[in-house]
Formats: structure tokens, C-alpha cells, sequence
């Protein structure tokens, strides 16, 4: 049964292929693109709660954020009632940039999913989100 996570790493590994060339000459490679999509739909949540968000360690997260600061696509605060949290913000850039990175998203899972049919979705998103809900 291994091989379901194998398949479900290969669509990974393809997406992130197909958006790491596709945003690469705007600095948007290793997934950079994914934490701009996340952050023009909900402006200024918790850097925590943007690496939860895109399934990535601390860590790593804060890593591409910073890099996504300098870039000139997000921007950091502090929280105005807790100083040692910190939210994140879209710039003009990133705001710009949005629906082009919502277009590639959105064309990308489509040509995924056009093989299946409505009750085909249905079931691979009730499977998936099992899928999530057992690691947590």
C-alpha cells in the first residue's frame, strides 16, 4: 500500500516542478509562490500559522519568508498586543503578482483533476483530508 504515498509524492514533486520553472525568473522557486497565494488570502496572519499552513517546519518557513522580504513580496510585523509574535503581510508586488500565482494554481489543478468526475473529487477530498487528519 506504499504506493499510494509514493503517487501522492510524484503530484507533489510535479507541481513543484511545474511552479518552481514557471516562477523562477521572479524569485518564486522552492514553493516561494505558495507562501505569497497564502498570505494575499489571509494578510497578516501569525508566521506560525503560515508555516502550518503550507505544511512546512518553522523553521524553513521563517527561512522563505525572510527571502520572500527581501524579494519584496511580504512584509513582517510585530503584533500590536504580543511584540514577540510576528504577522505577515502582502506587499503591493505580492498583491500584483496574486492572480497570475491563483491563475497557475487553479489552471494546474484542473488539468490534474479533469480525469475525474464530480463523485471522483468528492471522494479523493474526503480521502485526502482522512489522509491529514490522521497525522495530526
Amino acid at each position: 500500500m506504499f504506493e499510494i504515498i509514493r503517487d501522492i509524492g510524484a503530484v507533489t514533486r510535479l507541481i513543484q516542478i511545474k511552479s518552481n520553472a514557471e516562477f523562477r525568473e521572479l524569485g518564486l522557486a522552492s514553493n516561494g509562490f505558495i507562501y505569497v497565494i497564502r498570505v494575499c488570502e489571509q494578510p497578516g496572519m501569525y508566521l506560525g500559522a503560515l508555516a502550518d499552513s503550507v505544511q512546512i517546519d518553522r523553521t524553513t518557513a521563517f527561512r522563505t519568508v525572510k527571502k520572500l522580504v527581501g524579494e519584496g513580496y511580504l512584509a513582517l510585523r510585530s503584533d500590536d498586543t504580543d511584540k514577540r509574535l510576528r504577522r505577515v503581510f502582502p506587499t503591493a508586488k505580492a498583491q500584483a503578482l496574486y492572480p497570475r500565482l491563483h491563475a497557475f494554481e487553479q489552471a494546474s489543478s484542473d488539468q490534474l483533476l479533469a480525469g475525474l468526475n464530480a463523485t471522483e473529487r468528492q471522494q479523493l477530498t474526503r480521502l485526502l483530508q482522512k489522509l491529514v487528519q490522521n497525522e495530526d
